[in-house]
């Protein structure tokens, strides 16, 4: 990996929010004041955040973005506003462990999110649990989303839902001390490196991360290997949405093969 090359393009490129996210990944140096607001701007009176594919509503998968950028800034629930946020998730939670978007936004909602999908759903409880035991260590509403989430593992050591998915209830199930699914599910998902894009790996590694797995973890070396190939000449890392995503995806697999200690 060119870490030099790769930190000058987001210094180059790179607006404050991604600045202040490549300052605390290099020297756990804190967001001032008012990059945390820019950040979290926009919160709806409920915790949540709008989405892209509907206005005055709060989504669960938006909020679980949110999140996941203020964690990579090095923000926790102490902040009032995150602890709102993961107030929301926590009382949008069903029953029976899941989340799933409101069946009033059907019509509009991409595939990952769509109310009544079971693979939505599964996505949605994968997401949804990590980022609150990561936040609030709210072990009962975690508890209960592995627990859904265990019931759905099929015999192959998988989800029946989106890749994405997998990783985040394995990242979940790490969390809670739940090594059984968590073992199953990552040597499933060791056998599906070769097709995941940069963005995705990255996705995969950062959230083992936060998990707390060993950076030394044999399964993950792979992974690493083709991350790493997928660097361009110009120090970055192409995004799977198109040079937009650039940059974001280039922080995330900064963090991955830094921690990974390449």
């Amino acid at each position: 990996m060119d870490f030099q090359s790769a930190v000058a393009f987001v210094q180059e490129k790179g607006g404050p929010l991604n600045l202040a996210r490549l300052a605390y990944l290099l020297d756990k140096k804190p967001a001032d004041a008012s990059i945390t607001s820019q950040l979290l701007s926009l919160q709806r009176p409920d915790g949540g955040w709008e989405p892209f594919w509907a206005t005055g509503y709060s989504s669960l998968d938006a909020t679980c973005f949110r999140l996941a950028q203020a964690e990579a800034m090095g923000l926790t629930v102490a902040h009032p506003d995150i602890e709102r946020a993961v107030q929301f998730l926590v009382q949008r939670q069903s029953p029976d462990g899941s989340w799933e978007e409101s069946l009033g936004e059907l019509a509009d909602a991409p595939p990952w999110v769509r109310p009544g999908s079971l693979q939505a759903r599964l996505y949605l409880s994968a997401i949804c649990g990590f980022w609150v035991v990561v936040f609030s260590q709210n072990l009962t509403a975690a508890g209960s989303a592995a627990g859904y989430l265990h019931n759905h593992l099929t015999p192959e050591g998988r989800l029946p839902s989106f890749l994405h998915a997998n990783w985040l209830a394995c990242g979940l199930w790490y969390r809670m001390n739940r090594m059984e699914p968590a073992t199953r599910i990552l040597g499933y998902l060791g056998t599906r490196f070769q097709d995941m894009d940069s963005s995705n790996l990255a996705w995969l590694l950062n959230v083992l991360l936060v998990a707390g797995f060993d950076p030394h973890e044999p399964i993950l070396q792979p992974a690493a290997d083709r991350l790493e190939a997928f660097q361009s000449a110009d120090g970055y890392w192409p995004g799977a949405g198109g040079p937009d995503q650039d940059l974001p995806t280039t922080l995330e697999a900064l963090r991955a093969l830094r921690w990974l200690g390449r």
